[in-house]
């Protein structure tokens, strides 16, 4: 269907706007808050995230995923922000967005136990576990070796396994 609603808005047709967004937004909202942990950041990268994917839907391949193309637009946007508001951030803040051992009992929230993984574990689980792109699509989205994503991925599970096991 995503194929349909992509050849649509090259042909300028968005009536069925609202369905891709909905298909895709939670795809493009964990990418974005794993990287700025910004609920209200995150709404505002989203909306430029779609515009760019909008301005440049010529460019989109139909034979390739549009959810990676879309993903990466996100990345980037997320990224370039992070970058250019990090010096603004306080090591006090980031200390408190790391919850403690005993703060992490409700196993369910998603927030929470990516706050126990780096970075790159943390956007490897979001790209390929929740946003359920091939770990090729993760690769190319991060510019990193097929191999380096999958020990990547396998050590975040890992962690987070280690870490629910001592939970319960």
């Amino acid at each position: 269907m995503l194929k349909h609603y992509i050849k649509e808005f090259k042909d300028r047709n968005y009536s069925h706007f609202d369905a891709f967004y909905e298909e895709t937004s939670q795809k493009v909202f964990f990418t974005i808050i794993g990287i700025v942990k910004d609920k209200m950041i995150t709404e505002d990268l989203m909306q430029d995230t779609y515009m760019q994917f909008l301005a440049k839907i010529d460019d989109v391949d139909p034979g390739h995923n549009p959810v990676a193309y879309l993903v990466t637009i996100g990345r980037n946007y997320a990224l370039n922000h992070y970058t250019k508001y990090k010096r603004e951030i306080q090591n006090d803040d980031i200390l408190e967005t790391i919850p403690s051992r005993d703060e992490v009992k409700d196993e369910g929230d998603i927030y929470t136990l990516l706050d126990l993984l780096d970075h790159d574990e943390r956007e490897v689980v979001v790209l390929h576990t929740i946003n359920d792109l091939k770990f090729r699509e993760v690769s190319d989205i991060m510019d990193k070796p097929l191999g380096t994503v999958l020990w990547l991925h396998k050590k975040a599970l890992e962690k987070l396994k280690k870490k629910l096991g001592d939970e319960g």
